[in-house]
């Protein structure tokens, strides 16, 4: 499995529950919809426990069968909709993307 990690920071000007509703209602159903995602995982950050400025609002990450499948998706109509809607909701300066190899443990 190919695995991506998008941590996500929200917009200037919006607050944590604005960012959390367009994310669930609006951008996550955009996400489900590309294809050649295998599994797709959000996580909200609920807490900052130690007030840190530079943590994200949220993670999501997504699978994909292999890297090719993950460069079609991008490219796809419904992949391009997903990258030009962050713009409304995401610090675009802030948000970034990483390939992970996920090694589980239990």
């Amino acid at each position: 499995m190919f695995k991506t990690m998008f941590f996500l920071y929200r917009r200037l000007g919006t607050t944590f529950d604005e960012f959390q509703r367009y994310s669930k209602d609006v951008h996550v159903p955009m996400v489900a919809a590309v294809p050649g995602v295998e599994r797709y995982v959000v996580n909200h950050a609920i807490a900052n426990p130690a007030g840190n400025a530079a943590a994200c609002d949220a993670v999501a990450e997504l699978w994909f069968r292999s890297e090719q499948d993950f460069q079609a998706a991008l490219v796809s109509p419904e992949g391009v909709a997903v990258l030009g809607d962050q713009a409304n909701y995401l610090d675009l300066e802030r948000t970034h993307v990483l390939i992970m190899d996920e090694a589980e443990i239990i």
